[in-house]
Formats: structure tokens, C-alpha cells, sequence
């Protein structure tokens, strides 16, 4: 339990809470809190292909997380860049 604790706080930006407002909140925080995990591992490094699981889970969790942390930083960059522009 304490390494589950210490990896969702060592990599908040992948675990951390949504964002929303009223009972959309509650079903993402919901939907979060038990599949967080495994989109991020599947959407995320297997790239949506069950196939590819069994290779990335022989991997080492930090690199995973590590690689997770950036898709996700450079997918907000992107976005911020793409906002920025249709204003």
C-alpha cells in the first residue's frame, strides 16, 4: 500500500485528481480512482493494443511513469499552444 501511495504522489500529474465541476466530478473522480492506473498504462504505453502489456509491464515502473509524465506535459503544451491560437 505505502509504494501505491508514494508512486500517486511521486507522479501527480498522471494520478492526480480531475478537474470538473458537481456529479461529472464525482464520476471522473470515481472513474480516476479505479482506472487511472490502467489507462495510463494502456491508453498511454501500450498505445491502446492489449497486446503490447505483457512487454511494457517487464518494464521499470519509474521509466514507465517517467515516459507517462512527459506524454502528458508535452499533450498540455500542445493543447495550451492550439488554445492560444484560436483566440
Amino acid at each position: 500500500m505505502e509504494f501505491r501511495v508514494g508512486l500517486i504522489q511521486s507522479y501527480d500529474e498522471i494520478f492526480g485528481s480531475g478537474t470538473g465541476t458537481g456529479q461529472s466530478l464525482d464520476r471522473l473522480s470515481v472513474f480516476n480512482a479505479k482506472w487511472g492506473w490502467y489507462q495510463s498504462l494502456f491508453s498511454g504505453l501500450a498505445q491502446g493494443d492489449i497486446r503490447r502489456l505483457e512487454d511494457i509491464t517487464k518494464l521499470n515502473v519509474h521509466q514507465c511513469l517517467y515516459a507517462l509524465t512527459y506524454m502528458k506535459d508535452k499533450s498540455e503544451v500542445e493543447a495550451s499552444i492550439i488554445k492560444s491560437k484560436s483566440k
